[in-house]
């Protein structure tokens, strides 16, 4: 006889990168659970719906409920419905919990204040390889989720404006090259890789008057460029290391039969 699961229940969760400078690598913010079930294990933040809430306003209220900080960019990128994946109950009644991953980035300096719900929190560095050895074993199928997410976002550099979304108002086209070399863990020649970036059509756009508080440097001032659309091509940007994360997303593709519309995207500002 098949389990049956009297209760369905959607909740969603936010995997937040953000680039540290400082160590040159991509880190992922996780929360210590103060709560059952796995109390004392590290997680994702996230929580479940309410009952008039949108997907996109769960993921924003419960990541600033539980961390006290507000992220620059909100994408829902997969759903998880295995129903093996959470095995709490209401009662005597099983209950089946669906959840929805957004990809989440920060650009601030401030630190997470936790609620309640959480005991601690951390900046986890995600390396390109072996990721599963720099994370510990989380909450629920987290681990699945972050590993998904961290291969999304490395092939969606090849292929959108996305990096930019790491980079704060005014930015130069180094910086940009420093996002792409940071995720990718490579190095990119400059003058090559500036070239192609200048001439993906609607992406950014020179800044003729930049405020006169930008960053003072010794010799010539930079060029700075504002983000103008996060734009859709073909592959601008070879991933030198990413045959495997394409080959995984594109089996991940084919099993999707509705991607003809656009996901929602979040700006938190």
């Amino acid at each position: 006889m098949k389990e049956r699961f009297p209760i369905s229940l959607n909740a969603v969760n936010i995997v937040c990168f953000k680039i540290d400078e400082n160590e040159k690598s991509l880190k992922v913010l996780l929360i210590k659970r103060n709560i059952s079930p796995h109390k004392n294990k590290w997680s994702l933040p996230g929580g479940f719906v309410n009952s008039k809430e949108t997907l996109e306003e769960t993921a924003l209220r419960k990541f600033v409920e539980e961390t006290g900080i507000a992220p620059k960019y909100l994408n829902q990128f997969r759903t998880y419905s295995d129903h093996n994946r959470d095995r709490r109950s209401v009662g005597n009644d099983k209950v089946r919990v669906i959840t929805t991953s957004f990809l989440g980035i920060y650009t601030q300096i401030d630190e997470p204040i936790l609620s309640e719900e959480s005991s601690d929190y951390g900046w986890f560095k995600i390396p390109r390889k072996y990721v599963e050895r720099s994370i510990p074993e989380l909450a629920f199928d987290h681990n699945k989720i972050l590993l998904d997410a961290s291969n999304r976002l490395r092939i969606n550099l090849e292929y959108s404006g996305f990096a930019t979304r790491f980079l704060k108002d005014y930015f130069t086209l180094g910086q940009i090259q420093q996002v792409y070399e940071i995720i990718w863990e490579v190095e990119l020649d400059p003058a090559n890789f500036r070239d192609k970036i200048t001439n993906v059509e609607g992406w950014i756009k020179e800044v003729k008057n930049a405020p006169k508080n930008l960053e003072n440097r010794r010799g010539k001032p930079p060029t700075w460029y504002r983000e103008h659309d996060i734009p859709h091509f073909e592959r601008m940007i070879t991933n030198p290391n990413g045959a495997v994360i394409r080959e995984v997303e594109s089996e991940y593709l084919k099993n999707i039969d509705n991607m003809t519309s656009e996901i929602p995207v979040i700006n938190v500002e």
